[in-house]
């Protein structure tokens, strides 16, 4: 979990980074987000590792489905950025899907908290 969270600290840290870089550059943007694309890939790949690694009952198995879903949505929102930077319509598209995955996600979470509370087992 403590590499989950520096990968996380590096993720923002270059975010900030590459913001600051990139504020009037077009290209040093792309170069910025497919970075940013990679960091996430590589993040979503230990997460799914660590998941798979997880003891059933373990605080890593309970946690690891919710942490790779919001990354998935993450890399579903930056890489049609990054593949197809001139088409409007396709970042609009990921866009609409990287928010509709969190809020899934979300109705997920408070159903499983609500079972939890009564007793139930989490599915």
């Amino acid at each position: 979990m403590k590499r989950v969270l520096g990968v996380a600290f590096v993720v923002a840290a270059l975010g900030v980074w590459a913001g600051v870089r990139a504020q009037q550059s077009p290209s040093v943007m792309a170069q910025a987000q497919a970075g940013h694309a990679i960091l996430i890939a590589a993040n979503f790949l230990l997460c799914l590792w660590a998941w798979y690694r997880a003891r059933p009952g373990s605080g890593d198995a309970m946690v690891m489905p919710t942490i790779t879903l919001l990354l998935a949505s993450m890399l579903i929102g930056i890489l049609p950025r990054v593949l197809w930077p001139a088409a409007t319509g396709i970042h609009i598209a990921g866009s609409v899907v990287s928010v509709v995955v969190p809020t899934v996600l979300l109705v997920m979470q408070i159903r499983r908290r609500r079972n939890f509370r009564q007793g139930a087992r989490p599915a």
